[in-house]
């Protein structure tokens, strides 16, 4: 907690310089602009997380389609004798689709970073609030107030029944009206500063949640396309192996 203690003319004028200097701060730290800006950035976010799960959920079909055909049609197809001209499409569609699944992954990815810069944009801006919101705290200010104000009251009206340290700072000190005025005014305008930089400080903490929030969709279709991912691999090597196969026959009855 502060001390008590007398402050000059000179050094309340120097605080309400400051005071000033922290309230036009804190105007900067989160403007109008900043707020349309965060807005725009979770809509975007919202809108790709959207067409990131419109095209995981195609991707999926596909794939389920092309390992149904892959499993259940590669040995009659063999027995067929068309197993390689089947195994030549199945190749092509694979292709294809590694290559969609390494896009949308991609996509996820920068989407990730995205919400990352933007979260580290209100981290920035919730450090600068912090300082402010807790310089001092509000309890702090008010009782320096009410000894000021006990104090003025007792210099103006010569009443004795108050703090003899507040009676004698006033007399001690000779204060003015303005100067006294002045002090209260610079301690009000502190106090209403740190109470605004808290309010805004808890208010990008929620914006920065809602932030978070998108992360943990991104990170299941994430894990989803690994899972595709690896389905696909399985595919090409077994397609690898049929292939080799039909190479082995071919050059034995050769």
């Amino acid at each position: 907690m502060e001390p008590l203690t007398p402050e000059t003319d000179d050094s309340t004028a120097a605080s309400m310089s400051y005071v000033l200097r922290e309230e036009e701060q804190l105007a900067q730290v989160w403007s109008d602009t900043d707020r349309a800006e965060h807005d725009r950035s979770v809509r975007e976010g919202i809108e790709r997380i959207g067409g990131i799960r419109q095209l995981v959920g195609g991707l999926r079909a596909r794939s389920d389609s092309v390992w149904e055909r892959f499993v259940t049609l590669t040995l009659e197809r063999l027995l067929s004798e068309q197993l390689r001209e089947f195994l030549d499409q199945i190749d092509a569609e694979i292709l294809a689709l590694s290559q969609q699944l390494v896009e949308a992954d991609c996509e996820i990815d920068r989407l990730r970073s995205r919400v990352q810069e933007r979260r580290r944009w209100l981290e920035e801006k919730i450090a600068i609030l912090e300082p402010m919101a807790h310089r001092t705290s509000t309890q702090t200010h008010l009782n320096m107030m009410q000894a000021r104000v006990e104090g003025l009251e007792a210099y103006l009206l010569g009443k004795k029944d108050v703090a003899p340290e507040a009676y004698d700072l006033h007399y001690k000190r000779h204060t003015t009206l303005p100067g006294d005025l002045l002090y209260i005014r610079v301690r009000l305008s502190t106090t209403q500063v740190a109470i605004a930089a808290s309010n805004r400080s808890k208010q990008l903490n929620e914006l920065d949640v809602e932030l978070a929030a998108l992360l943990p969709e991104a990170e299941r279709y994430k894990a989803e396309l690994a899972a595709l991912m690896t389905r696909v691999e399985c595919m090409s090597e077994l397609s690898r192996y049929w292939l080799a196969y039909l190479d082995i026959a071919r050059e034995k009855a050769d």
